[in-house]
């Protein structure tokens, strides 16, 4: 009789243990995804430094193909939108991960990779990852990175 016991015991322990491992898993990958869009703003901000401090008309282009690979974002994200704020960008993307923020001195233009959609310039992500070119240009003696 007491061993009937002993396995109903031992059935509630591992299925506790299943249950907290899954929650563990599932904050694990929600973190992960967290942790893609702080690398994404702050490798994207970083980039768009870089470029600004190089000599007028430097171009730099982010692909697979190119030596600057794209940004990678999170697995959720399927397109990222750009507005133009009086020199400033505004980007944005439709996911539980991804926050709005600003960027100085970037504006987006109608490009390869971004396309105008309702007074913003939109980019689809493809395996979340995305591609795009900055170019330095000075306009009305101020220097502006222009995105497409």
């Amino acid at each position: 009789m007491s061993q009937v016991f002993y396995y109903i015991f031992m059935i509630i322990v591992i299925s506790l243990i299943f249950l907290f491992g899954y929650q563990q898993i599932i904050r694990l990958q929600n973190l992960n995804e967290q942790a893609k869009f702080i690398q994404f703003k702050t490798d994207f901000q970083s980039v768009v430094n870089d470029i600004y401090y190089k000599n007028p008309g430097s171009t730099v282009t982010y692909s697979l193909i190119s030596a600057n690979k794209p940004l990678i974002l999170s697995k959720d994200v399927k397109k990222i939108c750009l507005k133009n704020l009086n020199n400033k960008a505004e980007i944005k993307a439709e996911s539980k991960y991804f926050t709005t923020f600003m960027i100085d001195n970037l504006v987006p233009e109608q490009g390869n990779n971004l396309k105008l959609e309702n007074n913003e310039y939109c980019a689809n992500i493809i395996n979340s990852k995305f591609s795009f070119t900055l170019e330095n240009r000075i306009v009305n003696r101020e220097t502006l990175i222009y995105i497409k």
